[in-house]
């Protein structure tokens, strides 16, 4: 009894180890290359805001087009610069995390109209796009 409980023991920890190595490994979605649903910033932020679970099935994990003008930006220590587009909310908007910033390419500026490409993971009092970049 004692080594089939540490066999079955060994076999769950192998098939554990393999999971974890195998989404670890995983290659990342290049959201470039990928075709975005087009919406509004303002457009986005109603939807989220009036029913998430529904805005929720419609986006999440989903690449989307988003266009609006640039409400802030707040450079991260760990990670590429986010920029905050306008939703006529004052308080809130949609938080898109740049991963690939094209060398050379123009820093973008507060009050600039601009068009994003990123994944949608959810909504908190923002919503949030990561692994974005923009699109020309």
């Amino acid at each position: 009894m004692r080594n089939i409980s540490f066999t079955l023991g060994c076999t769950f920890v192998a098939f554990l180890a393999g999971l974890l190595i195998h989404l670890y490994s995983k290659p990342s979605r290049n959201v470039a290359k990928e075709t975005g649903i087009p919406v509004t910033a303002t457009e986005l932020y109603a939807q989220f805001s009036s029913d998430h679970i529904q805005a929720n099935q419609a986006y999440l994990n989903k690449v989307l087009q988003v266009s609006g003008q640039v409400l802030t930006i707040k450079n991260s220590r760990y990670a590429g610069p986010v920029v905050i587009l306008n939703t006529g909310d004052p308080l809130f908007g949609v938080a898109c995390s740049l991963s690939q910033v094209e060398p050379g390419a123009q820093p973008v500026k507060p009050g600039e109209k601009i068009t994003v490409k990123g994944i949608c993971t959810g909504y908190l009092s923002d919503v949030v796009l990561s692994n974005s970049c923009l699109v020309n």
